[in-house]
């Protein structure tokens, strides 16, 4: 009778399911019985299927990333360099470096190679990412160079596992397996964790997605067992502010804002359960304030608001922000941000569409999303850099709206054709756009054997002048010191960084630079006081004494009237302040890259702290040229009448004022009467040339690295290789101080 009684039940709740489902037809019913078998079947191994779904999702991420290696060796001559792959950021190399110090046990505190003279210290700890490359270097048989290489491919794809999670807590396996697939395959992240971008931005969105994800666990359960979630919370933190170290503010906002979230809206436990929860905070807090201080908060507040200003390319102070220069700090358009994600308005409308309808149908849970949501607000009102933040919200859009359509199946049929062909059809663009479109690296090989010189044909304590692009790889392939790089480049640094190659005068350029590798900002700082003018005018009496030399430069001196500043209280002082006596070894390190960026060096050493303002240059450069017949020709179409002066160039015709013309066996110059503000010059062996304005032509930059023009005294030829690469030895003036008789 038992048993009769629920078959009878059973039979009624088929009955009533059918009635929910509206006209099906008998096809429809046999379909969705088969759907119910199929589940029924599998149900007990969906466990493995999912731990299977989540591997395959990792491979496929890293094969993605993989993909490339095919390209980097079609191109060989320019992606690797003695067998060793290059990479795809100038970042890589600081890792490298630190990776390459622990390697040879020479990490010490002070990093001596960076930031001369002042010499910033060492991260302590060393960064997480140059820990992990150095120690799989140590116990594996692999150069640290593939290691730094194929590790952002292998990590990134891990971006997986959180996404997954995510995503069928929001709407089904299907939603998270889709969010990552898609999130894989989007052009902006495989650009950001592929091969050979040996960074941070391969872990940074997994550590946000697996805080919010576990805070969602916190949230939710509300047995003692959500505690265990915090704990492996602050794990997650831990290792993440040991990961992106160099914005521990940063990280520690994103990392508890859906901490904020559950606690707000979710946590509810007994008195007690409270009291020792919020104690345990109290203590972890004041714990925190012990050994940081009181004002642990107010600098983090400061650290936030510095960084802001940095990517929001606000001037601070009396220099510009060196993120306007930078392409990665620059604004993207719309079009910009869709080529990067979805590849098309359609997927990004489904995707958005996905994004609005989660909130929607779930809002107190989206929440949880709530840092990736504000650093994707950045990628629309500030940097393309944050693109990167948008590419997990994106792909969680089009898995939450693919699971929610899968769920329709039932009520119509044709959802089960249309959520795998929809995945297809956003999925398989994207994978042969990646396909086709390989990240190279910014640096050549040509331009590293370069550094290789430096590294052959320079004295070790030697210091290397260049730009602050070039600053990481420098270290980590001379191996010698630098004034700049990628992480100390503020506004005044790189203006003083700019200052030499922007002169115009080869013995002030030459004295400057070892007046500041041998004093720094410090130094320029303590000359200021000593006159009691502002920044900028002591500046310019610091370019006429060292313009001056040590001579004339005393009756400088002596009508500067200089405030005593011991050790610097006579004329002579001062004197072998400015021409040190004893000086390293400075050389300088000129490419191909100064040429392209001429337009925001020239800026930086043309800049006016009073004025707030600098020059920005015209310099083009086109290749391929030849001359015949007194006519150069060649490069987009581009013409001069070398008897004339006549030039045809971008769709216009003008006159030059001057032409420079090299050839194998001598060199020329034109000038005719025109009042124009261009010049030309022309490097036949390279079928090289550079149409530019007056005021840059006569740089030492372009005296140098385009004319080969070059004052003895001050600059000699350590390494030439054309419009490559250039290796000067830099010499100055130095006082010697007469000896007094006894």
């Amino acid at each position: 009778m038992a048993q009769k009684n629920k078959v009878s039940k059973a039979s009624s709740a088929e009955a009533d399911r059918q009635k929910k489902l509206p006209n099906q037809t008998g096809f429809q019913s046999r379909i969705n019985a088969s759907l119910d078998r199929t589940a029924h079947l599998i149900s007990p191994y969906i466990r493995f299927i999912e731990i299977f779904a989540v591997i395959f999702l990792i491979a496929a991420g890293i094969f993605f990333r993989m993909e490339a290696l095919s390209d980097w060796k079609k191109a060989e001559s320019r992606t690797f360099f003695e067998n060793q792959p290059l990479h795809t950021t100038f970042d890589a190399y600081f890792y490298l470096s630190l990776a390459k110090d622990l390697i040879d046990k020479t990490y010490y505190p002070t990093d001596e190679k960076r930031g001369v003279p002042d010499c910033p210290l060492r991260p302590t700890p060393a960064p997480l990412l140059s820990v992990l490359a150095a120690q799989i270097t140590k116990l594996s048989s692999w150069p640290l160079s593939w290691v730094g290489a194929v590790l952002p491919a292998v990590l990134g794809a891990l971006l997986a596992l959180p996404l997954y999670l995510l995503g069928k807590y929001y709407s089904g396996g299907l939603a998270g397996f889709s969010a990552a697939l898609l999130a894989l395959l989007y052009p902006f992240y495989i650009y950001r964790s592929g091969f050979g971008r040996f960074d941070t931005d391969c872990l940074n969105v997994t550590f946000i997605l697996i805080s919010a994800y576990l805070f969602l666990r916190f949230a939710l359960i509300t047995t003692w067992k959500r505690y265990i979630y915090i704990g492996i919370a602050l794990v997650n933190y831990a290792l993440f502010i040991w990961w992106w170290d160099q914005t521990p503010a940063v990280v520690t906002a994103i990392t508890f804002l859906p901490f904020a979230v559950a606690l707000v809206f979710y946590y509810r436990p007994h008195k007690k359960e409270a009291c020792i929860f919020f104690g345990l905070i109290g203590l972890g807090v004041a714990a925190v304030l012990t050994f940081k201080g009181l004002d642990i908060f107010i600098e983090m507040i400061k650290a936030i608001f510095n960084q802001f200003l940095y990517i929001s390319k606000d001037a601070s102070g009396d220099f510009p922000n060196i993120g306007v220069t930078i392409s990665e700090q620059s604004k993207p358009s719309v079009s910009t941000i869709i080529e990067y994600t979805t590849g098309s308005i359609s997927g990004f409308i489904f995707a958005f569409a996905g994004i609005a309808f989660l909130f929607y149908k779930k809002f107190k849970e989206s929440l949880f999303l709530a840092s990736i949501i504000v650093l994707s607000f950045l990628a629309f009102t500030e940097a393309n850099r944050f693109i990167i933040f948008l590419v997990p919200l994106l792909g969680l859009g089009s898995g939450y709206l693919i699971g929610e359509l899968w769920k329709l199946r039932k009520k119509f049929l044709p959802f089960i054709v249309i959520c795998p062909v929809l995945f297809i059809c956003f999925a398989w663009p994207l994978y042969s756009e990646n396909a086709a479109n390989s990240q190279l690296p910014k640096l050549s090989a040509a331009t590293v054997d370069g550094m290789d010189a430096a590294l052959h044909k320079t004295p070790k304590n030697a210091v290397i002048w260049a730009w602050w692009d070039n600053g990481y790889a420098l270290t980590y392939f001379a191996r010698r010191a630098t004034v700049n790089d990628g992480s100390i480049h503020s506004g005044e640094r790189t203006y003083y960084n700019a200052l030499p190659l922007a002169f115009t005068d080869f013995r002030l350029s030459a004295n400057f630079m070892h007046f500041y590798v041998a004093h720094g900002m410090q130094g320029i700082n303590q000359f200021s006081q000593a006159t009691g003018l502002s920044k900028n005018s002591a500046m310019d009496l610091v370019k006429k004494i060292l313009a001056a030399g040590p001579t004339d430069a005393r009756a400088l001196i002596d009508a500067a009237k200089l405030n005593q500043i011991p050790p610097y209280t006579t004329t002579d002082d001062w004197l072998a302040f400015f021409f040190p006596p004893e000086q390293r070894p400075v050389y300088l390190f000129l490419d191909t890259l100064l040429s392209r960026i001429a337009y925001w060096w020239y800026w930086f050493g043309t800049w006016d702290p009073d004025k707030k303002e600098g020059i920005h240059p015209y310099y083009e450069v086109f290749t391929g040229l030849q001359m015949k017949d007194e006519i150069i020709s060649g490069g987009r179409g581009m013409q001069i009448n070398v008897l004339t002066g006549d030039i045809q160039a971008n769709g216009q015709t003008f006159q030059l004022s001057r032409l420079g013309i090299q050839t194998n066996k001598d060199s020329d110059e034109r000038k005719y009467a025109a009042n124009s503000k261009y010049c030309f010059d022309f490097i036949g062996p390279a079928h090289y040339g550079v149409l530019m304005d007056k005021d840059i032509a006569e740089t030492v930059f372009n005296k140098l690295f385009i004319r080969h023009s070059f004052d003895r005294n001050y600059f000699m030829p350590v390494q030439m290789a054309g419009m490559i690469y250039q290796l000067w030895e830099v010499k100055s003036d130095v006082f010697i101080a007469e000896k007094k008789m006894q």
